[in-house]
């Protein structure tokens, strides 16, 4: 009966971890950055290049990347309107649903385990 507990609630708990999202950091490109300057700070900031800025490792970031020229001016145009409501993040998240069954697996599990424990006492 305890193997059984213990299967079941391992079970689960693998359903849970497979289910749930994970926090990942955005993966950026060239295209991300306004410039190359900017590009380059990430390269300094994060030298092991996780986003593959510099692809011949000569430590410059997106050097072939054709940037748009620049004015001088910050805002070519004045934005007009309101500003979106959120974090600042720049995508959505996996949403609610990976965590709801994640919990309701794990719910499912601890349910699991006092049915056996009843069972177990019911049968001593």
């Amino acid at each position: 009966m305890r193997l059984r507990t213990a299967l079941t609630v391992l079970a689960a708990t693998g359903l849970t971890l497979c289910t749930t999202g994970t926090a990942s950091a955005a993966d950026l490109d060239c295209a991300d950055f306004p410039n190359q300057a900017a590009a380059q700070a990430n390269l300094d900031a994060n030298p092991s290049d996780p986003n593959g800025l510099d692809a011949n490792d000569n430590g410059r970031a997106c050097e072939d990347y054709a940037y748009a020229a620049s004015s001088g001016a910050q805002v070519s145009t004045r934005p007009q309107g309101a500003v979106a409501a959120g974090d600042g993040s720049a995508s959505e998240g996996p949403g609610v649903l990976p965590y709801a069954v994640g919990g309701l697996a794990l719910l499912g599990a601890a349910g699991a385990g006092v049915a056996a424990r009843r069972s177990a006492r019911a049968t001593a």
